[in-house]
Order: C-alpha cells, then sequence, then structure tokens
C-alpha cells in the first residue's frame, strides 16, 4: 500500500506486507513517478483509488499505470460526469433519479440576477474535490445577500492545483445547491459494487448520524440498515446512465417525499468496513474484476447476494467521536441531554460496533490513528469554532431539535 502520511493507520496494521512512502496526493507528477517506479520493480499489483485525487489520477494515467498495475475503473469521461456534481446531477435526472435543484451561475453578475429568485436555503458548494487546496465542504446562504457574500468569499479563498488542463470544468468555481435540513432519516448510503458487464450488482444500506463538521462533512458514525430495493434500483439505473462500474457509495437524503440523490463516490469510501462485516467483501470484489476471474466474481457476487442484511450493526471512529464530544461539551456546543444520549449510544452499540482502525487483534493501526486525529483536531480548532454553533444560539437550537442528526447535514 502507499503511505502519504506519516501517521496513516493503514501502514501499521500487522496485515499490510509492503508499504511505501508516498508524496502527498496532491503533489500528482510525484505521486504518478513513484508508482510508475514500483509497477516496473513489481509489476501485476492491482490499484484501487481511495479518494477523488487518486480516481482521478489513475483514470487519466491508465495508459502509462496499465503497463504494470491491473486497474478496474471506467474511462476519464465517466468520472468527469460523476466528479463534476453539477454534471452528476444532470445524469440524475437522465436516469430518472430524483436530485436537488441546482444552479451553475458563470459569473458574479449572472448570480446577481439570479439570487432573488432562489428557494433559500441555498449550500454553496465545491463542484468537485479533485485538485482542490481548500478541504471545507460549503457554506449555507439564507438570503439572496448572503449568498453573494458567500459566493464572493468562496471564489477568494478557493485554490486548485494545475493538472495541465485535463478537466472540461472550472474546478474552482462552485455550484449552488437547494440546501436540505436532516430529518430523522438521516443520509442514506447505498454501497456496493457494479461489475463492467454491468449484469452482477449488489448493494448494502446504511445511515450516516454523526458527522465531522457543519453544516456538511464526513461521517463519523454509521448504522446499518436493511436492504431498500427502490434505493437500489435507482442507484443501478445511475451507473447504467453514467456508464460506470467498481466499488461504489452513493448518497440520498429525504426531500419532499422522495429520495433524492446528493453524491457518488465512485471508490473504496469511509464506512467500508461496515459493509466488509455484513458480507460484502469489496476490495475482493474489484480485485476479481481488476485480474478478469469472471467465474470468481460471480460466485463471490452471488455469496454476498445470499448473506441475510437484517443484522445490525454500527461503524464508527471510537477515538475521533470521544474527542468531537467533548470538545462540543467544554466550548458549550453540545447540550448535556446529547451528550448523553452519544455516551449511551456508545455503550448500548458496544457488541456490533466496528471501529474505523482499533481492534484487538491489531491495536497499532489504532494507536497511530489516535495520534493523527490529535494532530488533525488541534489544526482544525479554529474551523471547528467557526463552524459549530454555541447550544442556545438559534442555530445551534436547530441542530440539537433532533439527536442522531444533532451533527449531520446533507455533503
Amino acid at each position: 500500500m502507499l503511505r502519504s502520511e506519516r501517521l496513516g493507520a493503514a501502514a501499521w496494521s500487522r496485515w499490510i506486507s509492503h508499504a511505501y512512502a508516498a508524496p502527498p496526493e496532491s503533489e500528482s507528477k510525484r505521486f504518478l513517478s513513484l508508482l510508475l517506479d514500483i509497477g516496473r520493480s513489481d509489476p501485476g499489483q492491482i490499484l484501487l483509488p481511495t479518494s477523488d485525487e487518486t480516481t482521478w489520477l489513475y483514470t487519466r494515467n491508465a495508459a502509462q499505470l496499465e503497463e504494470y498495475f491491473l486497474l478496474y475503473q471506467p474511462s476519464a469521461p465517466v468520472f468527469g460526469r460523476i466528479l463534476d456534481k453539477n454534471l452528476l446531477a444532470a445524469a440524475a435526472s437522465k436516469a430518472g433519479v430524483a436530485s436537488l435543484l441546482s444552479w451553475d451561475p458563470g459569473s458574479i453578475d449572472e448570480l446577481r440576477v439570479l439570487a432573488p429568485m432562489l428557494p433559500y436555503p441555498i449550500l454553496v458548494k465545491p463542484r468537485t474535490h479533485i485538485h482542490r487546496v481548500e478541504t471545507n465542504k460549503g457554506a449555507v446562504a439564507r438570503s439572496a445577500s448572503e449568498l453573494l457574500q458567500q459566493y464572493r468569499q468562496f471564489l477568494a479563498r478557493e485554490r486548485v492545483r494545475d493538472d495541465g488542463g485535463s478537466l472540461r470544468f472550472d474546478p474552482a468555481r462552485p455550484i449552488l445547491q437547494q440546501f436540505v435540513e436532516v430529518g430523522s432519516e438521516g443520509v442514506h448510503s447505498i454501497s456496493g459494487f457494479i461489475d463492467r458487464s454491468r449484469q452482477l450488482f449488489v448493494t448494502r444500506r446504511s445511515r450516516k448520524v454523526f458527522q465531522r463538521s457543519r453544516p456538511v462533512g464526513v461521517g463519523v458514525c454509521y448504522e446499518s440498515l436493511p436492504p431498500d430495493a427502490s434505493l437500489s434500483n435507482s442507484v443501478r439505473a445511475l451507473c447504467d446512465e453514467l456508464g460506470y462500474f467498481g466499488i461504489f457509495e452513493v448518497e440520498f437524503l429525504s426531500f419532499d417525499g422522495a429520495w433524492v440523490v446528493i453524491d457518488f463516490n465512485p471508490r473504496l469510501y469511509n464506512q467500508v468496513g461496515l459493509d466488509i462485516a455484513r458480507g460484502l467483501p469489496l476490495p475482493v470484489l474489484a480485485c476479481l474484476g481488476a485480474l478478469d476471474d469472471k467465474a470468481g466474481l460471480r460466485q463471490a457476487v452471488a455469496k454476498a447476494l445470499a448473506v441475510n442484511d437484517n443484522q445490525t450493526l454500527v461503524f464508527y471512529d471510537r477515538f475521533t467521536l470521544h474527542a468531537m464530544l467533548v470538545a462540543m461539551y467544554m466550548t458549550s456546543r453540545i447540550s448535556r441531554d446529547d451528550m448523553a444520549y452519544w455516551r449511551s449510544w456508545v455503550k448500548q452499540n458496544a457488541a456490533q460496533a466496528i471501529d474505523v482502525a482499533a481492534a484487538k487483534e491489531d491495536p497499532m493501526p489504532g494507536i497511530i490513528h489516535a495520534l493523527s486525529e490529535t494532530f488533525r483536531g488541534i489544526k482544525a480548532i479554529p474551523r471547528f469554532s467557526r463552524s459549530t454553533p454555541r447550544v442556545g444560539s438559534a442555530q445551534g437550537e436547530s441542530l440539537s431539535s433532533a439527536r442522531g442528526e444533532a451533527c449531520g447535514r446533507h455533503d
């Protein structure tokens, strides 16, 4: 595996046979050069992307990488429609899958004309996460004047890395999307695998119940859910429209009586361990696809489909959850009732909980992850203070109105 951070937890696992020290993914030329060197010295390995950045890097340079590695992912035009959230919404519409309203003003002047006609609140969000220097996920505007302010601020702070013009859209220009407060249903994920022929298809469903930041952010806690044929069929229709194959996670939220798609991750994702524990060995399926082992892949998918997927499991980042709760409580950003709820949630789910890094039989990744999260948490203090309202403020009261969604928003 490639380790681009010294405190990369997975590289310390007892199950890793070899880890390569790599430059950050953002340094794409150096990252690619190292990959090619590894491939030349040990050809035949399988490359699976773990981020939008590596997804695009592997796709854009597939011709070079396929000389030494086995890949299992579609072409750049397919990923272009997925990784540009505006094009993804258009693809969802063609596939008959509901999505939130979105707008793509080309300039401040266009936005000034559009702003008074929009249904507020509006989320100003990154068009893509490829080549971004910033890591923020967006800001909510609740009036036309606030939208213009947020849009200008986004443009002023947004920085993207030049990659020679491989993208057919401007990654620095945000899009606008109707913003929806997450209700008791939460954000649902349909995750799984579809093969190159798009005949083999298997999914699992889960719900994100706690996340790192507001109004949008990476999940910290997830709960398993039983299958939903309607949502799975929507994902299959979307994959068919896009021409996508491989591992995926597609996020939905409930709005106006329907489930609407809000994101598509065409790669390994945060809570993949939850699905593996539920009998869906996604990395194995992708590897069998890359090896073109059709019989083995059919057998593995059939076995995953036969699993009883009604068991209750949770997936969480225990260290980060506790650290966030302590920080929120000490800074008056969570109520006592909500604090008690999450402590009870942890205790009630202890027997069926899967941690993102910690395991009794493999302790080092958990230790390294805790060190990494401590370092990241210290750096994130200013952003946490800005983005997380105190309990008692108008926004803070609304955020605490539904436990389990107190830290949940759509991404």
